[in-house]
Protein backbone atom coordinates (compact mmCIF):
# COMPACT_ATOMS: atom_id res chain seq x y z
CA UNK A 1 0.00 0.00 0.00
CA UNK A 2 1.35 3.41 -0.95
CA UNK A 3 2.41 5.92 1.70
CA UNK A 4 -0.19 8.66 1.88
CA UNK A 5 -0.80 11.96 3.59
CA UNK A 6 -2.79 10.79 6.60
CA UNK A 7 -1.01 10.35 9.94
CA UNK A 8 -1.14 6.60 10.71
CA UNK A 9 -1.83 7.39 14.37
CA UNK A 10 -5.18 8.87 13.35
CA UNK A 11 -6.32 5.54 11.90
CA UNK A 12 -7.64 4.17 15.20
CA UNK A 13 -10.25 6.93 15.73
CA UNK A 14 -11.12 6.69 12.03
CA UNK A 15 -11.67 2.92 12.32
CA UNK A 16 -13.59 3.41 15.56
CA UNK A 17 -15.96 5.80 13.78
CA UNK A 18 -16.46 3.34 10.91
CA UNK A 19 -17.00 0.37 13.21
CA UNK A 20 -19.51 2.35 15.26
CA UNK A 21 -21.42 3.03 12.02
CA UNK A 22 -21.37 -0.76 11.54
CA UNK A 23 -23.14 -1.07 14.93
CA UNK A 24 -20.14 -2.58 16.70
CA UNK A 25 -20.81 -2.57 20.43
CA UNK A 26 -19.76 -4.54 23.49
CA UNK A 27 -19.84 -8.24 22.67
CA UNK A 28 -19.81 -7.91 18.86
CA UNK A 29 -17.74 -10.72 17.31
CA UNK A 30 -15.39 -9.48 14.56
CA UNK A 31 -13.17 -11.53 12.23
CA UNK A 32 -10.52 -10.03 9.97
CA UNK A 33 -9.73 -11.76 6.65
CA UNK A 34 -6.29 -10.56 5.57
CA UNK A 35 -3.48 -11.66 3.27
CA UNK A 36 0.24 -10.96 2.95
CA UNK A 37 -0.41 -7.54 1.40
CA UNK A 38 -2.83 -6.23 4.02
CA UNK A 39 -1.60 -3.09 5.77
CA UNK A 40 -0.54 -3.91 9.32
CA UNK A 41 -1.58 -0.37 10.24
CA UNK A 42 -5.12 -1.33 9.25
CA UNK A 43 -4.99 -4.52 11.31
CA UNK A 44 -3.67 -2.68 14.35
CA UNK A 45 -6.27 0.07 13.99
CA UNK A 46 -9.04 -2.54 13.70
CA UNK A 47 -7.91 -4.27 16.89
CA UNK A 48 -7.55 -1.02 18.82
CA UNK A 49 -10.91 0.33 17.67
CA UNK A 50 -12.69 -2.94 18.43
CA UNK A 51 -11.19 -3.07 21.92
CA UNK A 52 -12.30 0.49 22.62
CA UNK A 53 -15.84 -0.44 21.57
CA UNK A 54 -15.83 -3.60 23.70
CA UNK A 55 -15.92 -6.05 20.78
CA UNK A 56 -14.04 -9.33 20.46
CA UNK A 57 -11.79 -9.61 17.43
CA UNK A 58 -9.29 -11.93 15.79
CA UNK A 59 -7.47 -12.23 12.46
CA UNK A 60 -7.41 -14.97 9.81
CA UNK A 61 -4.44 -14.38 7.52
CA UNK A 62 -4.31 -16.13 4.14
CA UNK A 63 -0.90 -16.98 2.67
CA UNK A 64 -1.93 -16.53 -0.97
CA UNK A 65 -2.26 -12.83 -1.85
CA UNK A 66 -5.48 -11.82 -3.55
CA UNK A 67 -5.42 -10.02 -6.89
CA UNK A 68 -6.54 -6.44 -6.29
CA UNK A 69 -7.77 -6.10 -9.88
CA UNK A 70 -10.19 -9.05 -9.80
CA UNK A 71 -12.85 -10.38 -7.45
CA UNK A 72 -11.57 -13.29 -5.40
CA UNK A 73 -13.41 -16.18 -7.01
CA UNK A 74 -12.42 -15.08 -10.50
CA UNK A 75 -8.68 -14.62 -10.28
CA UNK A 76 -7.47 -13.91 -6.78
CA UNK A 77 -7.39 -17.45 -5.50
CA UNK A 78 -10.38 -18.04 -3.22
CA UNK A 79 -8.64 -20.33 -0.75
CA UNK A 80 -11.12 -19.72 2.05
CA UNK A 81 -13.92 -21.85 0.60
CA UNK A 82 -11.65 -24.89 0.84
CA UNK A 83 -11.07 -24.32 4.57
CA UNK A 84 -14.23 -25.35 6.46
CA UNK A 85 -12.90 -24.16 9.81
CA UNK A 86 -12.53 -20.62 8.45
CA UNK A 87 -15.95 -20.76 6.79
CA UNK A 88 -17.41 -21.76 10.15
CA UNK A 89 -15.67 -18.83 11.85
CA UNK A 90 -17.00 -16.42 9.24
CA UNK A 91 -20.55 -17.67 9.65
CA UNK A 92 -20.30 -17.45 13.44
CA UNK A 93 -19.11 -13.82 13.37
CA UNK A 94 -21.31 -10.75 13.59
CA UNK A 95 -19.02 -8.67 11.34
CA UNK A 96 -16.22 -9.71 8.99
CA UNK A 97 -13.67 -7.15 7.79
CA UNK A 98 -12.30 -8.27 4.42
CA UNK A 99 -9.23 -6.62 2.93
CA UNK A 100 -9.70 -7.68 -0.69
CA UNK A 101 -12.51 -7.68 -3.25
CA UNK A 102 -14.39 -10.79 -2.16
CA UNK A 103 -17.77 -10.03 -3.75
CA UNK A 104 -17.96 -13.18 -5.84
CA UNK A 105 -16.78 -15.57 -3.16
CA UNK A 106 -19.06 -18.43 -2.14
CA UNK A 107 -18.01 -18.18 1.52
CA UNK A 108 -19.04 -14.50 1.61
CA UNK A 109 -22.37 -15.08 -0.11
CA UNK A 110 -23.18 -18.06 2.13
CA UNK A 111 -22.18 -16.13 5.25
CA UNK A 112 -24.34 -13.20 4.18
CA UNK A 113 -27.35 -15.49 3.84
CA UNK A 114 -26.79 -16.65 7.42
CA UNK A 115 -26.80 -13.10 8.74
CA UNK A 116 -23.09 -12.23 8.94
CA UNK A 117 -22.41 -8.69 7.81
CA UNK A 118 -19.32 -7.92 5.74
CA UNK A 119 -17.28 -4.76 5.27
CA UNK A 120 -14.67 -4.66 2.49
CA UNK A 121 -11.72 -2.34 3.16
CA UNK A 122 -9.74 -1.96 -0.07
CA UNK A 123 -8.78 1.71 -0.26
CA UNK A 124 -5.86 3.75 0.99
CA UNK A 125 -6.09 5.71 4.25
CA UNK A 126 -6.60 9.10 2.58
CA UNK A 127 -9.50 7.63 0.62
CA UNK A 128 -11.03 6.01 3.71
CA UNK A 129 -10.99 9.35 5.49
CA UNK A 130 -12.41 11.37 2.60
CA UNK A 131 -15.09 8.88 1.58
CA UNK A 132 -16.41 7.84 5.00
CA UNK A 133 -20.18 8.07 4.60
CA UNK A 134 -21.56 11.59 5.05
CA UNK A 135 -25.01 12.15 6.57
CA UNK A 136 -27.82 11.32 4.16
CA UNK A 137 -25.79 9.03 1.91
CA UNK A 138 -27.43 5.82 3.07
CA UNK A 139 -30.90 7.21 2.48
CA UNK A 140 -29.98 8.50 -0.98
CA UNK A 141 -28.45 5.18 -2.06
CA UNK A 142 -31.42 3.20 -0.73
CA UNK A 143 -33.74 5.49 -2.67
CA UNK A 144 -31.72 5.04 -5.89
CA UNK A 145 -31.67 1.27 -5.45
CA UNK A 146 -35.42 1.07 -4.88
CA UNK A 147 -36.07 3.27 -7.88
CA UNK A 148 -34.00 0.88 -10.01
CA UNK A 149 -35.84 -2.13 -8.60
CA UNK A 150 -39.23 -0.59 -9.33
CA UNK A 151 -38.35 0.52 -12.86
CA UNK A 152 -38.54 -1.61 -15.97
CA UNK A 153 -36.54 0.46 -18.48
CA UNK A 154 -33.30 2.41 -18.13
CA UNK A 155 -32.32 4.67 -21.01
CA UNK A 156 -28.91 6.33 -21.31
CA UNK A 157 -28.01 9.01 -23.87
CA UNK A 158 -25.11 11.40 -24.32
CA UNK A 159 -23.93 14.17 -26.66
CA UNK A 160 -21.19 11.78 -27.84
CA UNK A 161 -23.80 9.49 -29.40
CA UNK A 162 -24.70 7.01 -26.65
CA UNK A 163 -28.29 5.79 -27.02
CA UNK A 164 -28.71 2.66 -24.92
CA UNK A 165 -31.74 0.97 -23.40
CA UNK A 166 -31.77 -1.75 -20.72
CA UNK A 167 -34.80 -3.75 -19.70
CA UNK A 168 -34.91 -4.36 -15.94
CA UNK A 169 -36.73 -6.63 -13.51
CA UNK A 170 -35.40 -10.17 -13.96
CA UNK A 171 -32.15 -9.70 -12.02
CA UNK A 172 -31.24 -7.91 -8.83
CA UNK A 173 -29.99 -4.55 -7.59
CA UNK A 174 -27.20 -4.14 -5.04
CA UNK A 175 -26.54 -1.00 -3.01
CA UNK A 176 -23.48 0.17 -1.09
CA UNK A 177 -23.50 3.15 1.26
CA UNK A 178 -20.18 2.64 3.00
CA UNK A 179 -20.84 0.59 6.15
CA UNK A 180 -22.36 -2.75 7.18
CA UNK A 181 -25.00 -2.11 9.81
CA UNK A 182 -27.66 -4.76 9.19
CA UNK A 183 -27.58 -8.59 9.17
CA UNK A 184 -26.52 -9.93 5.79
CA UNK A 185 -25.28 -6.59 4.47
CA UNK A 186 -22.17 -6.61 2.27
CA UNK A 187 -20.66 -3.17 1.84
CA UNK A 188 -17.39 -1.36 1.14
CA UNK A 189 -15.87 1.41 3.23
CA UNK A 190 -16.11 4.29 0.76
CA UNK A 191 -18.88 2.61 -1.20
CA UNK A 192 -21.51 5.06 -2.37
CA UNK A 193 -23.31 3.60 -5.34
CA UNK A 194 -25.86 1.14 -6.59
CA UNK A 195 -25.57 -1.53 -9.27
CA UNK A 196 -28.48 -2.99 -11.20
CA UNK A 197 -28.27 -5.81 -13.71
CA UNK A 198 -30.31 -5.68 -16.93
CA UNK A 199 -32.32 -8.65 -18.13
CA UNK A 200 -29.81 -11.04 -19.77
CA UNK A 201 -31.19 -10.45 -23.28
CA UNK A 202 -32.66 -7.01 -22.61
CA UNK A 203 -29.98 -4.50 -23.60
CA UNK A 204 -29.99 -2.71 -26.95
CA UNK A 205 -28.37 0.28 -28.56
CA UNK A 206 -25.06 2.10 -28.73
CA UNK A 207 -22.53 3.01 -26.04
CA UNK A 208 -19.98 5.66 -27.08
CA UNK A 209 -16.93 5.93 -24.85
CA UNK A 210 -15.14 9.20 -25.49
CA UNK A 211 -11.74 10.69 -24.59
CA UNK A 212 -11.83 11.56 -20.90
CA UNK A 213 -14.01 8.62 -19.90
CA UNK A 214 -12.28 5.97 -17.79
CA UNK A 215 -11.35 2.34 -17.58
CA UNK A 216 -11.16 1.40 -13.90
CA UNK A 217 -11.21 -2.40 -13.97
CA UNK A 218 -9.10 -4.32 -14.72
CA UNK A 219 -7.07 -1.55 -16.38
CA UNK A 220 -6.72 1.92 -14.92
CA UNK A 221 -6.44 4.44 -17.74
CA UNK A 222 -8.22 7.33 -19.39
CA UNK A 223 -9.82 6.78 -22.78
CA UNK A 224 -7.63 8.44 -25.38
CA UNK A 225 -9.88 7.79 -28.37
CA UNK A 226 -13.54 7.17 -29.15
CA UNK A 227 -14.84 3.60 -28.90
CA UNK A 228 -18.33 2.73 -30.13
CA UNK A 229 -20.04 -0.43 -28.87
CA UNK A 230 -23.09 -1.78 -30.67
CA UNK A 231 -25.25 -3.91 -28.36
CA UNK A 232 -27.96 -6.34 -29.42
CA UNK A 233 -29.97 -8.66 -27.16
CA UNK A 234 -27.66 -8.13 -24.20
CA UNK A 235 -24.27 -8.60 -25.91
CA UNK A 236 -21.69 -6.36 -27.53
CA UNK A 237 -21.80 -7.31 -31.21
CA UNK A 238 -19.46 -4.72 -32.71
CA UNK A 239 -16.51 -2.67 -31.43
CA UNK A 240 -15.52 0.34 -33.51
CA UNK A 241 -12.73 2.89 -33.11
CA UNK A 242 -9.30 3.81 -34.39
CA UNK A 243 -7.03 3.98 -31.35
CA UNK A 244 -5.37 1.80 -28.73
CA UNK A 245 -8.51 1.63 -26.59
CA UNK A 246 -10.42 -0.33 -29.23
CA UNK A 247 -7.51 -2.74 -29.72
CA UNK A 248 -7.13 -3.31 -25.98
CA UNK A 249 -10.84 -3.99 -25.60
CA UNK A 250 -10.96 -6.39 -28.54
CA UNK A 251 -7.99 -8.35 -27.23
CA UNK A 252 -9.44 -8.42 -23.72
CA UNK A 253 -12.70 -9.97 -24.87
CA UNK A 254 -11.04 -12.39 -27.29
CA UNK A 255 -8.59 -13.50 -24.61
CA UNK A 256 -11.41 -14.50 -22.27
CA UNK A 257 -13.46 -16.54 -24.73
CA UNK A 258 -13.61 -20.23 -23.74
CA UNK A 259 -14.42 -21.22 -27.32
CA UNK A 260 -15.05 -19.52 -30.64
CA UNK A 261 -18.79 -19.08 -30.01
CA UNK A 262 -18.51 -17.90 -26.40
CA UNK A 263 -20.40 -14.60 -25.94
CA UNK A 264 -20.20 -14.40 -22.13
CA UNK A 265 -17.29 -11.90 -22.11
CA UNK A 266 -19.34 -9.55 -24.32
CA UNK A 267 -22.40 -9.47 -22.07
CA UNK A 268 -23.70 -6.27 -20.52
CA UNK A 269 -23.16 -6.41 -16.75
CA UNK A 270 -24.12 -4.00 -13.96
CA UNK A 271 -25.19 -0.40 -14.52
CA UNK A 272 -25.36 2.45 -12.03
CA UNK A 273 -23.69 5.54 -10.61
CA UNK A 274 -22.23 6.99 -7.42
CA UNK A 275 -23.69 9.46 -4.92
CA UNK A 276 -20.82 10.52 -2.61
CA UNK A 277 -20.23 14.27 -3.05
CA UNK A 278 -16.80 14.02 -1.41
CA UNK A 279 -15.35 11.99 -4.28
CA UNK A 280 -12.67 13.66 -6.42
CA UNK A 281 -13.49 13.44 -10.11
CA UNK A 282 -9.90 13.41 -11.40
CA UNK A 283 -8.63 10.69 -9.06
CA UNK A 284 -7.45 8.39 -11.87
CA UNK A 285 -5.49 11.21 -13.52
CA UNK A 286 -4.14 12.29 -10.14
CA UNK A 287 -2.93 8.93 -8.82
CA UNK A 288 -2.56 6.71 -11.89
CA UNK A 289 -3.10 2.97 -11.59
CA UNK A 290 -2.77 2.69 -7.80
CA UNK A 291 -5.86 0.57 -7.16
CA UNK A 292 -6.03 1.50 -3.48
CA UNK A 293 -6.30 5.16 -4.48
CA UNK A 294 -9.15 4.81 -6.98
CA UNK A 295 -11.18 1.69 -6.10
CA UNK A 296 -14.03 3.49 -4.34
CA UNK A 297 -13.52 7.01 -5.70
CA UNK A 298 -14.23 5.92 -9.24
CA UNK A 299 -17.53 4.30 -8.26
CA UNK A 300 -18.60 7.07 -5.89
CA UNK A 301 -18.66 10.01 -8.32
CA UNK A 302 -22.16 11.53 -8.25
CA UNK A 303 -23.85 11.29 -11.62
CA UNK A 304 -21.06 9.55 -13.53
CA UNK A 305 -22.69 6.59 -15.29
CA UNK A 306 -20.92 3.24 -14.79
CA UNK A 307 -21.24 0.83 -17.72
CA UNK A 308 -19.91 -2.67 -17.08
CA UNK A 309 -19.43 -5.86 -19.06
CA UNK A 310 -19.22 -9.56 -18.26
CA UNK A 311 -20.58 -11.45 -15.22
CA UNK A 312 -24.05 -11.06 -13.77
CA UNK A 313 -23.97 -13.75 -11.06
CA UNK A 314 -23.88 -11.18 -8.26
CA UNK A 315 -27.24 -9.97 -9.54
CA UNK A 316 -28.65 -13.48 -9.67
CA UNK A 317 -27.67 -14.46 -13.21
CA UNK A 318 -25.62 -17.38 -14.51
CA UNK A 319 -22.76 -15.58 -16.28
CA UNK A 320 -19.54 -16.01 -14.27
CA UNK A 321 -16.98 -14.98 -16.87
CA UNK A 322 -13.91 -13.22 -15.41
CA UNK A 323 -14.02 -10.76 -18.35
CA UNK A 324 -15.25 -7.79 -16.34
CA UNK A 325 -14.78 -4.17 -17.42
CA UNK A 326 -15.93 -1.17 -15.37
CA UNK A 327 -16.19 1.96 -17.52
CA UNK A 328 -17.33 5.29 -15.94
CA UNK A 329 -18.84 7.65 -18.52
CA UNK A 330 -19.24 11.40 -18.16
CA UNK A 331 -21.97 13.76 -19.45
CA UNK A 332 -24.68 11.09 -19.73
CA UNK A 333 -28.41 11.59 -19.30
CA UNK A 334 -30.18 8.70 -17.57
CA UNK A 335 -33.90 8.01 -17.22
CA UNK A 336 -35.87 5.31 -15.38
CA UNK A 337 -39.23 4.68 -17.09
CA UNK A 338 -39.04 8.17 -18.68
CA UNK A 339 -38.17 9.83 -15.34
CA UNK A 340 -34.89 11.70 -15.84
CA UNK A 341 -32.63 11.30 -12.81
CA UNK A 342 -29.31 12.44 -14.33
CA UNK A 343 -29.01 15.24 -16.87
CA UNK A 344 -25.71 15.71 -18.71
CA UNK A 345 -23.82 13.99 -15.90
CA UNK A 346 -25.49 15.88 -13.03
CA UNK A 347 -27.97 14.26 -10.64
CA UNK A 348 -31.28 16.12 -10.91
CA UNK A 349 -33.43 13.92 -8.68
CA UNK A 350 -33.25 15.77 -5.33
CA UNK A 351 -33.63 12.56 -3.32
CA UNK A 352 -30.27 11.37 -4.69
CA UNK A 353 -28.39 14.57 -3.84
CA UNK A 354 -26.17 14.43 -0.72
CA UNK A 355 -24.55 17.46 0.94
CA UNK A 356 -20.78 17.72 0.63
CA UNK A 357 -18.76 17.51 3.87
CA UNK A 358 -15.21 17.63 2.48
CA UNK A 359 -13.52 20.17 0.22
CA UNK A 360 -13.77 18.70 -3.25
CA UNK A 361 -10.93 20.09 -5.28
CA UNK A 362 -9.22 19.33 -8.54
CA UNK A 363 -5.49 18.60 -8.45
CA UNK A 364 -3.31 21.68 -8.68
Amino acid sequence: MQTQDINPFTLTPLFRKELAMCKVTAGTKIVLITDLKTSRNYVDASFAAAEELGASIYEVRIAEPFNSHMIASQGGGDTISALPEIVAAVEAADLVLVFHVALGSHWLQNGRKKGTRFLLIIDGPDELKRLISPPGLKEAVIYAGKLAEQSRVMRVTSPAGTDFTAQLGKLGTVIQYGYADEPGVVDTWGGAHFSTWPNPDGSEGVIVLQPGDYWILPYVRTFESTVKLTIERGFIRKIEGTGADRRIMERFFEGHKKHSEDLDPYAVSHLGWGLNPNSILDQVTLTGNQMDRIASHTRAWPGVFLFSTGPNDQGGGSNRTPAHLDLPMFDCTVAFDDKTVIKDGVIVDPQMVVAQTEERRIAG
